[in-house]
C-alpha cells in the first residue's frame, strides 16, 4: 500500500510541474484606458454674445453637448466635431464676466471644462429722437440717444452730412441737413464701427423768405424779396392780396405794392412749397397833414425841455431838406413841439414821425405823449445810425379830437442826440 501511494506521488509531480510551467508562460491580457475629452484652448477666449468661437483640445469627436454655464451653446452641431475642434456660438442672456464652457459625452461618459469671459455688447448707436423732424437744407438738427461717442458718419437718405458731438458726446449730436439732400420723407442714419440706427425725417425743399427791402411802402412802390429757392414762383401775395412779380434769380423776387393792400406778411408760392416772411410789411398811407417836413406847420414851434432842439440839414430823412436835431441834456429830457392853434383830428387815425438814432441810442426807448396827457402814452424803441418810421394809432393815445402838442420823451435815462423828421397825420 505504501509503495502504491509513493508511485502515485511520483507520477503527480511532473504533471504539477507542467501545469505550473503553462500558467507561468500564459500571456497577460492588457485592457486599454478610457479616453476623456480635454480642452486645451478657446478662440477667442472672450467675446460678446452671438460670437462664434472654436473649442480646441483632444478627444472631442464624441462630444454630444456644450454648455456656457447652465445655458446650451448656440449653433452646436455634434456631427461637425473633429477630434481636436468644436465650433459653437456664445448664447444670449448670459451674465457679463467669467462663465465655464463645459463639454460632455453622452450619458455622462466624459466631461471637461474651461473658463470663458462674456464681454459687453459693442456700443451700437441708438436714436431716441430728432428735433426738428422737418427742416431745410442748411438747417441744423439735434439727434438725441446714446452710444454716439464713436459715430463716424451721419447721412440723410444716403447723403453724407456734417455733424458734431454736443457737450454730452455720448448722447447728443448736431447735424447739418446737406445742401444736396433729397427732398421729402426719408431717414437720418447714425453710424459707428459697431452698427447704425435710423430715424424718420423730412427734408423741406420749399422756398424761404429771409427778408424784403424796403420794409414799408406805398401803392406802386417796388419791393425786393430775398430768400432761398425762389425760382419757379407761381404766386406772390402781400397779406392775402396777390400782386405782380418778377423772379430775378433763385434768391430774389421783385413785386409792386398793390392798390388797396393791407399791412401783413409776404407769401411766395412755388411748386415745392410756400414761404411766409418772418416780418410784416407796412403799407404806408401818404401823410395827409405835415406838422413838420423841412418846415413847421403854421403856428407850430419848438418847445423842448432839458433838451436842445434846432433845425438842421444833417441826417435829414431822404438826404435832402431839413430835420429837427435834439440833444437831451439830462436823463428823461424831451423833444417837444406845439401849436397855438389846435389841429382838428377829424378824419385822421394815425400819428406818424421818423427818428434817426445818434450814437449809443440802439435799444433806447422813447415815450410818446400828446396834449400834455401822460395817462395814455406809447413806448417805442430806437435804432442807431438810421431812420425808423413810427406809426402810432390815435386810439392808443386816448382818441383825442384835437392836437396841439407832441412830446417825444427820452425814456431810458440817457442823454442821446436824435433827429426827428416827417411828423404828420394820416
Amino acid at each position: 500500500m505504501l509503495r502504491q501511494s509513493r508511485n502515485i506521488l511520483y507520477l503527480s509531480i511532473p504533471m504539477l510541474a507542467l501545469l505550473l510551467l503553462q500558467w507561468g508562460c500564459k500571456k497577460k491580457e492588457v485592457y486599454p484606458s478610457k479616453q476623456f475629452p480635454a480642452i486645451l484652448s478657446l478662440s477667442p477666449a472672450s467675446a460678446t454674445m452671438g460670437t462664434s468661437i472654436i473649442i480646441r483640445g483632444n478627444n472631442l469627436k464624441n462630444v454630444t453637448d456644450v454648455k456656457f454655464g447652465s445655458r446650451e451653446a448656440a449653433n452646436f452641431n455634434a456631427s461637425s466635431n473633429t477630434d481636436t475642434a468644436i465650433k459653437v456660438t456664445v448664447p444670449d442672456s448670459l451674465a457679463l464676466g467669467t462663465v465655464p464652457i463645459q463639454v460632455y459625452y453622452s450619458n455622462g461618459g466624459g466631461y471637461a471644462s474651461v473658463n470663458f469671459t462674456v464681454l459687453q455688447i459693442p456700443p451700437v448707436p441708438k436714436i431716441d429722437s430728432v428735433s426738428p423732424v422737418n427742416a431745410y437744407p442748411g438747417n441744423t438738427v439735434t439727434i438725441s440717444g446714446n452710444n454716439f461717442a464713436l459715430v463716424t458718419n451721419v447721412t440723410f437718405s444716403g447723403v453724407v452730412a456734417k455733424f458734431a458731438h454736443a457737450l454730452d458726446t455720448n448722447g447728443k449730436l448736431t447735424a447739418v441737413v446737406p445742401a444736396n439732400a433729397k427732398g421729402g420723407k426719408q431717414f437720418i442714419k447714425v453710424i459707428n464701427p459697431n452698427g447704425s440706427d435710423s430715424v424718420a425725417f423730412t427734408v423741406n425743399l420749399g422756398p424761404i423768405i429771409t427778408g424784403f427791402t424796403p420794409n414799408r411802402g406805398q401803392t406802386g412802390d417796388s419791393i425786393v424779396i430775398t430768400g432761398i429757392r425762389l425760382t419757379g414762383a407761381t404766386s406772390v401775395q402781400l397779406n392775402t392780396q396777390a400782386t405782380g412779380f418778377t423772379v430775378w434769380n433763385d434768391s430774389t423776387i421783385k413785386f409792386a405794392v398793390p392798390a388797396g393792400a393791407q399791412n401783413g406778411n409776404v407769401t411766395v408760392v412755388t411748386p415745392l412749397g410756400t414761404a411766409v416772411s418772418p416780418a410784416s410789411f407796412v403799407v404806408v398811407v401818404p401823410i395827409s397833414l405835415f406838422l413838420y417836413k423841412d418846415a413847421f406847420l403854421t403856428d407850430w414851434i419848438i418847445n423842448s425841455y432839458t433838451a436842445t432842439t434846432a433845425e438842421t440839414s444833417t441826417n435829414a430823412e431822404g438826404g435832402t431838406g431839413n430835420c429837427l436835431s435834439t440833444t437831451i441834456s439830462a436823463g428823461y429830457g424831451a423833444f417837444r413841439i406845439n401849436g397855438s392853434t389846435p389841429v382838428d383830428l377829424t378824419g385822421y387815425t394815425t400819428l406818424r414821425f421818423s427818428i434817426y438814432g445818434g450814437p449809443g441810442t440802439s435799444g433806447n426807448k422813447i415815450s410818446v405823449a400828446i396834449n400834455n396827457v401822460y395817462a395814455t402814452t406809447v413806448i417805442v424803441q430806437m435804432s442807431e445810425g438810421g431812420y425808423t418810421d413810427y406809426f402810432v394809432p390815435l386810439s392808443s393815445l386816448g382818441n383825442p379830437t384835437t392836437l396841439n402838442e407832441l412830446v417825444l420823451q427820452e425814456y431810458s435815462g440817457k442823454t442821446p442826440t436824435i433827429y426827428v423828421d416827417n411828423i404828420g397825420l394820416n
